[in-house]
């Protein structure tokens, strides 16, 4: 035992020696001469450390920490246009000066351009200042639970420190809202009716009062009016008074309740566990029983477009309406739907959460389909556009934000298609390629490195390995031998980051 210790401890001295050695030849190499160091206008693929590279779009690319540091250009030698430190915070800068930010994805949004600003942080706060079509400042804050207040050049007041006091005017669907120690003292004002907190509404359209839950009368001319005792067991009243055919109510709650109108009628047993309702005239009827787990909706002669429903929950339901088929088996594990709207045609099926796909045919004459087979691989295609990761651990649904802040911690491959561009990445740019209609460039990281484009004479392939302490040039079109020595690029491969565009000349 103690030989083989000692023999292993020999070997492993042995072998740090030479990487010793090694290192040591490949620094006398780089620094032999002030030609064998890559510039700032060069690549280096160092990844998971840094890498310098030059993207398939003509832009370049520094990255740092396998990722968690970024910065890219449009252009080599042009303005930053994103830099981001992952999952933290992405901001990208458009040419225009307009900026958008991410931060603590999915809560958190900033962007600012001209004329606004706006920064969120879900559901803590929401800010935004711009200008109006007038030319005039303003502003509006939201914070949770505290504050709305919004300053601009409208006649409406809006401001709330909730509960202490607040005036807000055309907010929601009132006209004016007033309170001050809310609940204490509440005041509201919609389409001439006036209500208090002390239940108490009055105006145009008649008097509502409550004594609350004793008993109270709701009403409205030519609308509703409504009364109960004892809230919620007993309620009764008229709708749509103004109409040739107002509706009656009644409830006994939760025991039986009873609504009619026309023709129509829905009777409610032991609510909300069962309940049905018909039109005999239309043909139109519905059960509910036992809710949620049965319901069937028809929607008779007048409608036949209109929706319908049948469910049997969990085992099996189906419903079909306003664009949408969808049938789901043994809820919520399979689910195929059809969907049909402004953007074209979608067909889907989710066996959650293994498999997702759906295929949509667009109206504007673009396809798109969306591929997860759940650990293992995504695919996401939109025209000539396409992305593919391996693995795809994020069991939600086609969620591209959520995917670029936090995915690249575990996907071990990625490519990426947009026309003649691809990008093939691995985790933490290890192994990287970057290909358009001039230039493919591949990178293993420190190892090796190639380089293939077209001159305007020939097809050039450049190699560089060790570091970029071997570099050489191919000519695979000419006959014969046609290597050509290049110059060592320390740390490597010491490709220029500007592009080789013969198509744009």
């Amino acid at each position: 035992m103690i030989a083989t210790q000692s023999l292993s401890a020999r070997a492993a001295a042995k072998l740090c020696r030479n990487l010793r050695g090694f290192l040591a030849l490949l620094c006398a190499l780089a620094f032999a001469s002030s030609t064998a160091c890559v510039s700032v206008d060069q690549e280096i693929a160092l990844a998971p450390l840094v890498t310098r590279i030059s993207t398939a779009d003509g832009g370049s690319e520094v990255e740092a920490l396998a990722g968690i540091l970024r910065q890219r250009r449009a252009r080599p030698e042009g303005p930053l246009r994103e830099w981001a430190v992952m999952p933290f915070v992405k901001e990208t800068l458009a040419e225009n000066g307009d900026k958008r930010a991410r931060f603590l994805v999915p809560l958190g949004t900033r962007s600012s351009s001209r004329d606004e600003y706006l920064s969120t942080l879900l559901p803590l706060w929401r800010f935004k200042r711009w200008i109006d079509e007038q030319g005039h400042p303003a502003w509006s804050l939201v914070t949770l639970p505290l504050t709305y207040w919004v300053e601009d050049d409208s006649p409406y007041t809006k401001r709330a420190i909730f509960p202490f006091g607040g005036v807000l005017e055309h907010f929601l669907s009132f006209d004016r809202i007033e309170f001050a120690l809310f609940p204490l003292y509440l005041r509201t004002f919609r389409d001439g009716q006036v209500s208090t907190s002390f239940n108490w509404t009055s105006g145009r359209l008649g008097t509502s009062y409550r004594i609350w839950p004793l008993f109270g009368r709701l009403r409205q001319e030519g609308r509703f009016d409504r009364k109960f005792v004892l809230w919620p067991f007993f309620q009764w009243g008229r709708n749509f008074l103004s109409s040739n055919n107002p509706e009656s109510r009644w409830m006994f709650w939760p025991l039986v309740g009873h609504t009619r109108r026309g023709s129509y009628h829905a009777e409610t047993l032991l609510w909300p566990f069962f309940g049905w309702a018909s039109n005999p005239k239309t043909g139109f009827w519905s059960w509910d029983g036992p809710w949620p787990l049965v319901r069937i909706l028809r929607p008779g002669r007048d409608t036949p477009d209109g929706p319908r429903r049948t469910r049997f929950w969990p085992f099996w339901s189906h419903y079909q309406g306003e664009g949408l088929k969808s049938t789901w088996y043994a809820w919520p594990l399979v689910n195929a739907r059809e969907e049909v709207d402004t953007f074209g045609t979608r067909k889907m099926l989710y066996v959650n959460p293994v498999w997702q796909h759906w295929k949509r045919k667009g109206s504007g004459g673009v396809d798109s389909s969306w591929t997860k087979l759940w650990p293992l691989f995504q695919n996401y295609e939109y025209g000539e556009k396409s992305r593919f990761a391996f693995p795809a651990l994020n069991p939600l649904w086609h969620l591209p934000e959520i995917d670029e802040h936090y995915a690249w911690i575990y996907e071990i491959v990625t490519r990426e298609v947009d026309g003649p561009r691809v990008r093939d990445r691995s985790w933490g740019n290890i192994y990287r390629r970057e290909k358009d209609q001039d230039e493919d460039r591949a990178y293993l990281s420190f190892l090796w490195s190639r380089r293939a484009y077209h001159s305007e004479q020939e097809k050039l392939v450049e190699h560089s390995l060790l570091f970029g302490l071997l570099r050489w040039r191919t000519h695979p079109e000419r006959s014969g031998f046609s290597l050509e020595p290049m110059r060592p690029a320390f740390p490597g491969p010491g490709w220029p980051l500007e592009r080789n565009r013969v198509s744009e000349r």
